[in-house]
């Protein structure tokens, strides 16, 4: 099993975003996204019905995101922003480090991810980074949130994690 860590930076707001996560996790991680690959043996779980890498060379990434539209496959909230989802992604080198996590958690990574797609994007976790007075949400997610939960770090305790120990952790899950 997989996981991807973006270092790159999108345009736009996003980029602007991607500079400030970075920042302020003094990290060259500003996203992440649980990969499944076809030996993962997950394809029920996916929206397409199969982990079998696309013709460009993507695969099937889920992780929970700020400022994208929910695909049209998703069963909550398609076509709104923000929030837990499925995506077909090129994990391109000079965007993406990707870690292989010797955790055997792929079905229940699959599983997590599905029964909570759609649900919210964690914008009060978010706002507790620049003042602990704001509580996080139950039932929302950011993307590291999202990732930990499915790899099984209680939901509980989920929110702990950001992209760059999360990239941490997952070097002690190898």
């Amino acid at each position: 099993m997989l996981i991807a860590f973006y270092k790159s930076t999108r345009p736009g707001f996003q980029g602007i975003a991607n500079r400030v996560i970075r920042l302020r996790l003094r990290s060259i991680y500003s996203h992440c996204e649980v990969v499944f690959e076809p030996e993962d043996q997950v394809g029920r779980w996916m929206p397409d019905g199969s982990c079998a890498r696309g013709a460009d060379g993507s695969l099937w990434c889920a992780s929970s995101v700020a400022g994208e539209a929910l695909p049209a496959h998703s069963p909550r909230r398609a076509g709104k922003t923000g929030g837990v989802r499925f995506k077909r992604i090129v994990l391109n080198p000079d965007h993406w480090d990707v870690r292989r996590v010797a955790l055997n958690q792929a079905l229940g990574a699959a599983e997590w991810f599905k029964a909570h797609e759609g649900e919210l994007y964690d914008w009060q976790l978010i706002l507790g980074f620049v003042s602990w007075v704001i509580p996080q949400k139950a039932q929302r997610w950011t993307c590291s949130e999202a990732c930990a939960a499915a790899l099984g770090v209680p939901e509980g305790d989920a929110w702990r994690f950001d992209p760059a120990n999360l990239e941490a952790a997952a070097g002690a899950w190898m």
